[in-house]
């Protein structure tokens, strides 16, 4: 077999469904959690279609894998962003003195 043979099967392997975009998913993340990271989730979620009406499948495939790693950092940060928020705000209010 040659080379352009296999691209085209492996085309035709990666055109065969359309990637989830995780839209939904990269908007809660980019309000709830994180908005710094989330806002790199949306756009590369929104590259997926784009990528797809292009017919490039195989950048479709990635930018889908990259939105949804960037989703579940956005959770990450944004569980460590709060938790940090909620800290300074109970030391605030009780002055770093926790015992009666």
């Amino acid at each position: 077999m040659d080379d352009d043979s296999i691209d085209k099967e492996n085309e035709l392997i990666l055109a065969d469904k359309l990637p989830d975009n995780y839209l939904a998913f990269a908007i809660v993340c980019t309000v709830v959690c994180f908005a710094p990271v989330g806002i790199f989730a949306l756009f590369y979620s929104l590259r997926v279609n784009q990528y797809w009406e292009e017919k490039k499948y195989l950048k479709a495939r990635q930018a889908s894998v990259i939105t949804r790693v960037l989703c579940i950092w956005t959770i990450i940060a944004g569980i460590i962003f709060w938790l940090g928020i909620l800290s300074g705000a109970s030391y605030n209010i009780f002055g770093g003195k926790f015992d009666s």
